[in-house]
């Protein structure tokens, strides 16, 4: 049997206070994510900019650091990472790793992931922040 294990964007909406990841970021999309991913994957992990991978009981402290102001080699350097910390914990074989988030990251995780040999899906490609809202309002629990 697969296993389906949720490999999951962070936020920019976030507490002013330390806090573990599924606490820490507050944006609406974000909370709908959380939900269900804890309801349709046997196992979550998060990413973000600023650490890389991240696992949902990590404590984070505020903190403002974007992708988007990193340079196409940085972002490069970055998904390499994110996909290497993420092998230390999940091998190739028998899951499916279930990728969500924008296209600004997708497009540079989605090629280290193939690099690893990674089975993966995008459930939510190509739609925008009020339609994947409405994806999961129908999706979930």
């Amino acid at each position: 049997m697969t296993v389906k294990v949720g490999l999951l964007a962070t936020a920019r909406k976030k507490s002013q206070k330390s806090a573990p990841v599924i606490e820490f970021y507050q944006s609406p999309l974000f909370q709908k994510t959380l939900e269900y991913a804890s309801h349709n994957y046997d196992r979550m992990y998060f990413y973000n900019a600023k650490d890389g991978l991240l696992l949902p009981t990590d404590i984070m402290d505020p903190y403002d650091v974007s992708i988007k102001t990193f340079t196409h080699q940085q972002r490069e350097e970055w998904a390499q990472k994110v996909i290497e910390q993420f092998s230390t914990y999940e091998t190739s074989t028998k899951i499916t790793v279930c990728l969500h988030g924008g296209s600004v990251y997708r497009k540079h995780l989605e090629p280290q992931l193939n690099r690893f040999n990674y089975h993966y899906e995008v459930p939510l490609k190509g739609l925008g922040i009020g339609e994947q809202l409405s994806w999961y309002q129908r999706n979930s629990v």
